[in-house]
């Protein structure tokens, strides 16, 4: 549902039927914070015996940049906008390493034990947000809208163990901030907001691990909070 309201309103920023008293693009720079809150879960098998790891990354300072189209309407000074950040971002500062045996393959004769390093770090990539905005008061205005990243696990595995895949992930996004034009040049505006977003919770299920009933599944919660400041220019 989210990836199809960024599609229209990407149709909208498109057309040229809109009622639009301006059209605006620009350039966002933001000092962002990457949140993520997540368990592991391996599978039990035969033994019996499963393990849950747990860990919390807070990645403060991040710095980002985006670039967006939007229209600026007459209608009750309604903007409907596209924001895409480009590049990626470490979702922690460090690598996460953890050490596990892998016994014999399913189906296979050899009997085998190997010890293994699994390391990840995950990255996140491709943001991209349609959102709305409404002014309240004078300056001030409130920002809405849906958005979608990718996160890439990027784990590295070796002898028999698993691994994940990644995933594109939808979340909603909430704002609010001030914005204006410059009075030498009314055709460049300004915005300083800030803005939280909370994606769905991330769910991946390993493959390819030696033993079939032992797959591990991850649950994690993402959430991406920044300062942003937006120049832009008005057509």
């Amino acid at each position: 549902m989210k990836k199809i309201f960024i599609t229209i309103v990407a149709s909208i920023l498109l057309s040229s039927s809109v009622f639009a008293a301006s059209f605006n693009i620009g350039a966002t720079g933001a000092i962002a914070t990457v949140e993520a809150d997540g368990k592991e879960t391996t599978g039990a098998g035969a033994s019996g015996t499963a393990n849950v790891n747990k860990k919390q990354v807070d990645n403060e300072n991040v710095a980002i940049g985006s670039v967006f189209a939007e229209y600026e309407s007459d209608y009750w000074g309604i903007t409907l906008g596209v924001e895409y950040v480009p590049g990626e971002a470490d979702v922690s500062n460090s690598v996460l390493k953890r050490t596990d045996t892998e016994t014999s393959v399913t189906g296979g004769a050899a009997v085998t034990s190997t010890s293994r390093t699994f390391q990840a770090q995950a990255t996140v990539e491709n943001l991209y947000t349609a959102y709305i905005e409404l002014p309240i008061y004078e300056s001030f205005f409130v920002r809405a809208g849906m958005a979608s990243i990718d996160v890439n696990t990027e784990e590295v595995k070796s002898g028999n163990g698993g691994s994940y895949g990644n995933k594109t992930l939808d979340g909603t996004t909430l704002g609010a901030g001030f914005k204006g034009n410059f009075e030498a040049n009314d055709q460049i505006n300004w915005k300083i907001y800030y803005e939280a977003t909370d994606f769905d919770t991330l769910k991946l299920t390993s493959s390819g691990n030696s033993v079939a009933s032992e797959t591990n599944s991850i649950e994690a919660d993402l959430d991406v909070s920044a300062l942003k400041l937006a120049i832009g220019y008005r057509f």
